[in-house]
Formats: C-alpha cells, structure tokens, sequence
C-alpha cells in the first residue's frame, strides 16, 4: 500500500484529514436540500488548499499527482462531492503547470488570484447537444471576433463548482471548423449560472449550467498555447482529472467500510445477544471490501507516483490510468453496495450516510474514462495497439 511517506504527503494528507468531519458532517444537509456547501470553500480556501497544485514561484505548493492524491481520498472520505469538486480545479492547475498551455501572463495572473484570492478556476466544455467534448464534435457555443476581442454565445452543462468558480474556460467553435478555449471571468456581463443540477448522486458539486450572452471578452482571453511551449504532454489533462477523482471515490469507499464496520461493532439485535461483527457473514464481507479497495488503491497511487517519478515514460501509462480510474470508481460502487446490504434495511434511512455513499459512487461511472471507453482501449493495447486516453 503506498502511504504518505515524505514531510510534504503527510501535510497535506493531515490538512485534509483536518476538514473531513466537518465536511461529513454537513454533507447530510447539503445533499438532503439539494445545496452548495460554500462553507467548506471557505475551509478550503483558510487553509490554502485551492493553491495546492499552483507552482511555487506564485506562492502555491506544486503539489504532485501522487501528493494530491492522497489529499483527495482524505477529502473523498469526508464528503466525496467536495473532494469531486475541488479536484477539478486542482487537476487543471497540475495539468497546466506541466505543459504551460497558457499564455505567461494569463498564467501569472491566474496563479496568483488563486493563491492571494483563493480564486477557483474549472473548464465550461461540456454540452447539451455535444455531450462531453472528448467524444468529438464540434460545440455550439460560438465565439465571433469583434473589434478588440470576441463575443461569445452559447451553454454549458455540467458546469462543476458553478456557484463559486471566479473564471470559466468556456470551449466555443471559432469558424465552422476550429475549436478554442477562452478565460471568462464571472462578473462579465452577459454570464449567468442557470441552477439545473438535481441528479442522484454528488449533489453538492454545484454542476449547474453556464449561459453566455453576447458575452464579450478583450483579445487576449482567447487561450493560445505559447510558441515555445514544449511538444506533446503525455497526456496530462487526462491523468490529473481520471486520478483526482477516482481518489475521491476511493474515499467515498473507506468512508463506507470504516462507518459499516462501526455499526457493526455496536449493533447487537436481542436475538442475537452479541455484536453482528462477531457473524462470519459480516466479516467475510468486511473482508470483501477490504479487498475491493487493496485492489484499487495501490493501482491509483502507484500510477500517480510513476507520472510524478518519470515525465519522459508519461505516455506509456495510458493504460495504468484508464485501470485505476476503472479499478477506483467500481471499488466504491462495490464497497458501498456490500455496505448497504451488511447493514441490511436501516441502511435505507438517511438517518445513516450509506444510502447517500451509496449514491455517490454511482456518479464514478460517468466520469470520464468512462468503463467502456477504458475496456475498449485496454483490449486494443493488448492486440498491440497504442490508444490515447479519451
């Protein structure tokens, strides 16, 4: 099993760990009333945990994909829509440290909003005619130039952290055949945040849609990567995102396990007369979850210690990351279905928090690589076909 080993993964794995009660706590009313648990920013932010993937030279914590990892699944165990959610804003800022698509100074200016101002930042990609950008096809938000910049129209769905993003990286069709992605910032006029987001599981993420009307930006929004930038990035959008949150489903997952495990502990029916985790049955399933998630995490983190360890080898785990993501989302779908059937029918109340676990993990299954995506890719690597990460 890989555990926070140096100075800086127990910090932050202690930083996380620090916020996890409180966030399981009001993750109970914020997943019941359908809301955004913007106190939990605010935690976030007291702590500068917005600024863990930001490089240093702008006072962040370049933190690596193994480090936040770690983090992540801390966070995951606590309220697993927080950790969703921040981990999309955190995998951008690893993503864009390593292969600098930005312009310098948006870069420069970004990075330190997000460390002085505790500014967040996530991608507006996905939508409702297009459905998720990395299955192709061109987007219907439009971005016409105008004189000293660009009018944008168009909207998005599954805009995560909605309620409190400070800019959006709206994808929008430029001509009739190119794509490109532009930095809004929330007070422009013309940008409104539409409340859609009532789904079965993370609740809390806030993935509301972005409506942009007539939303005019200055020249220099639109994203284009550097000259010098240097070539290919081995993927590294689709790393930080597929592990980031796949460790937050794996924290789900503990969380699951480790509250069955108390309730079994301290359950004993008067027919029984003793503890039910004193029954073979219970423990076999114990047993069956422990099992779920060894076989998931070491996967996880030890893909991510690679990435960290050799950017050169970064393409060759294609493979490893589309496992992990696979392995770490349906450990949680498993673990909290075994779960609820140990604990048996109060496992149903929402008086108890695996129903909402339970619900929750299902939401792995439509992230992106999705299962199918992922068997399909790993069955033509094993016929020797090289596939990218879609």
């Amino acid at each position: 099993m890989v555990l926070a080993r140096t100075q800086s993964q127990q910090e932050i794995v202690e930083t996380a760990r620090s916020l996890a009660p409180a966030f399981a706590e009001r993750a109970v009313e914020h997943d019941r009333e359908n809301s955004f648990p913007y106190v939990n920013y605010d935690d976030l932010r007291r702590v500068g945990y917005q600024a863990l993937t930001v490089p240093r030279e702008f006072g962040g914590r370049e933190a690596g994909l193994l480090d936040t990892c770690l983090g992540q699944e801390e966070l995951g165990a606590g309220d697993g829509a927080t950790a969703l959610g921040i981990g999309m804003h955190l995998g951008l800022f690893g993503r864009l440290s390593e292969d600098r698509a930005w312009p310098s100074g948006m870069w420069d200016r970004v990075c330190r909003d997000v460390v002085l101002r505790g500014a967040l930042v996530n991608a507006a990609a996905t939508e409702p005619e297009m459905g998720s950008p990395s299955h192709g096809g061109m987007p219907t938000t439009t971005a016409h130039r105008i004189d000293g910049g660009w009018e944008i129209s168009g909207r998005k769905t599954f805009t995560t952290l909605a309620p409190v993003l400070d800019y959006f990286v709206v994808l929008a069709a430029v001509g009739e055949s190119e794509r490109g992605n532009f930095l809004v910032e929330r007070a422009t006029p013309g940008l409104s945040v539409v409340e859609t987001w009532d789904v079965l599981g993370m609740r809390a993420t806030g993935s509301h849609d972005l409506v942009l009307e007539s939303v005019i930006v200055p020249e220099e929004a639109r994203i284009v990567p550097p000259s010098d930038r240097p070539p290919g990035d081995g993927g590294s959008g689709r790393a930080w995102a597929a592990l980031l949150l796949s460790a937050a489903y794996l924290g789900v997952a503990r969380a699951a396990r480790d509250f069955t495990a108390k309730y079994a502990q301290e359950r004993v029916p008067t027919g029984l007369g003793k503890p039910i985790a004193e029954l073979e049955g219970v423990q076999e399933n114990l047993g069956r979850m422990e099992i779920a998630m060894r076989g998931a995490r070491p996967l996880l983190l030890g893909t991510a210690a690679a990435w960290d360890r050799d950017p050169t080898g970064r393409a060759r785990l294609t493979p490893d990351i589309a496992a992990a993501k696979y392995l770490a989302t349906n450990a949680a779908i498993q673990v909290t279905d075994i779960a609820m059937r140990t604990v048996g029918g109060p496992a149903l109340s929402r008086r108890l928090p695996l129903e909402r676990l339970f619900r929750d993990a299902r939401a792995g299954l439509y992230n992106p690589p999705q299962d199918p995506a992922t068997l399909k890719l790993l069955g033509r690597w094993v016929l020797g076909e090289e596939q990218p990460l879609t």
